[in-house]
């Protein structure tokens, strides 16, 4: 695991494997001012809202990880594991464990609120397209249909894109 942080990359630019892609800028005053979604060739879904939260979906609209409070979530057997660096002796541990029902309740409850902020700003326009690969698609149509549509939470087996 790296030792130093560093802003996240141009998503819009490098992250090739998501086509198609795009970034917002909300126009709103919450706390998240940029959007950057991407989709995998077989529907997988990335959601950043800012640097952080992370969140990544299957083809299922089942969540597989997602990068939270400095944490990395995965979902192994239907549940979620936590796993967090930990400096020790001048190296990095990742402790990991189970998401406790409190934890579980409160991971659940924020990927809610971020999800319902995006379906509210998509319904009233409240942002500016930064971009979008390819420049021709319509992102935005299939980003909007993919919130509107989303079944609730539900744990993948793994955290493999499948």
């Amino acid at each position: 695991m790296a030792r130093e942080v560093h802003e996240r990359e141009d998503l819009l630019r490098d992250a090739t494997a998501l086509v198609p892609r795009l970034q917002l800028r909300l126009k709103s005053a919450e706390a998240v001012s940029e959007v950057f979604a991407g989709f995998r060739s077989n529907g997988a879904l990335s959601l950043y809202f800012d640097s952080e939260p992370v969140y990544h979906f299957n083809s299922g609209h089942q969540l597989r990880r997602a990068f939270v409070d400095n944490r990395l979530i995965k979902a192994q057997q239907g549940k979620l594991i936590a796993m967090q660096p930990r400096r020790e002796s001048g190296s990095t541990l990742l402790v990991s464990h189970e998401l406790n029902t409190d934890e579980e309740k409160t991971f659940s409850r924020q990927l809610v609120e971020h999800l319902e902020l995006l379906r509210a700003v998509l319904h009233t326009g409240n942002f500016a397209l930064v971009g979008q690969v390819p420049a021709e698609g319509d992102v935005l149509a299939r980003l909007a249909e993919w919130v509107t549509d989303f079944p609730g939470i539900e744990i993948a087996d793994g955290p493999q894109v499948a």
